[in-house]
């Protein structure tokens, strides 16, 4: 069989097994996020036995589950405890919550101070558009902003999202966040910022260049990019590369940036 015989039906079985797979099952995913990096992987030329096995690798890269997922349900319950203790009982869960994620453990030392060089450069937003969010919405004690801000989070996996809400219900923030693709359909929200922590580069693997159509569509003042500047394993360094990719998708545009750095991730500032 060659790519041009996969039909729309073997896509969409295609697509069902994925879903419903031990790996992928409990994550509800987004079913047209799955039939995207298929139809990638054929406008590619990739031989149809291939398909699969390249999309999944894809997948993978996206929802990143080597960097942590706790158990969300067992975390439900504990939220739940915690919040008839009170809101330092909350915050001690969150504490332990974004421990668990390698990209939010290794802010935790330095969270405050990372969050005041943002909000030294943006203000305090009234309204945040946190995209591919993660476990940063946890973070949300430390940002130092009022518990009115309108905090639109935004990920993939619709386990984690519902804990996000139960979160910001248990803490008082207004629940906003839902399950979306953004690079297939980028929030529509005007807000005064965004946030895209540690995705960029994840990003450009999964579909070179696209960061500069998504940064161009989202409706906010400006976006706060951050890159790691060395990889995972800290033996290479990133930052020459981490500029590099900012630079190209922002070419031509006349957008202004600024740049910093702490503990080993740099923070682009992006004012469109």
């Amino acid at each position: 069989m060659s790519v041009r015989e996969l039909t729309e039906d073997d896509i969409r079985k295609m697509t069902d097994r994925v879903l419903g797979s031990r790996k992928y099952a409990s994550m509800d995913l987004p079913r047209e996020t799955v039939t995207d990096l298929i139809r990638r992987e054929i406008a590619a030329g990739r031989p149809a036995k291939e398909v699969e096995k390249a999309m999944r690798e894809k997948l993978h890269q996206i929802i990143a589950p080597y960097l942590g997922d706790p158990d969300y349900e067992a975390e439900e319950r504990r939220l739940a405890e915690a919040a008839l203790q009170g809101q330092d009982a909350v915050e001690d869960w969150c504490l332990q919550l974004l421990a668990v994620h390698t990209s939010s453990r290794e802010r935790i030392p330095h969270m405050r101070e990372f969050y005041q060089a943002i909000r030294e450069r943006i203000g305090t937003p009234q309204s945040v558009l946190d995209t591919a969010c993660a476990f940063n919405p946890f973070a949300f004690p430390w940002m130092g902003f009022p518990k009115k801000t309108a905090y639109h989070a935004y990920d993939l996996h619709a386990p984690r999202v519902r804990l996000i809400n139960s979160f910001f219900r248990a803490y008082g923030v207004e629940p906003l966040a839902e399950v979306r693709d953004i690079l297939l359909d980028p929030p529509e929200v005007p807000a005064d910022t965004a946030f895209f922590f540690k995705e960029a580069h994840r990003f450009e693997s999964r579909q070179k260049g696209c960061n500069r159509d998504f940064w161009i569509s989202l409706p906010v003042r400006t976006i706060v990019v951050t890159l790691p500047a060395e990889n995972l394993t800290g033996q290479h360094q990133m930052r020459d590369r981490q500029r590099s990719l900012i630079e190209k998708n922002i070419e031509g545009l006349g957008w202004e940036t600024e740049e910093t750095e702490i503990a080993g991730e740099m923070i682009f500032f992006i004012r469109k």
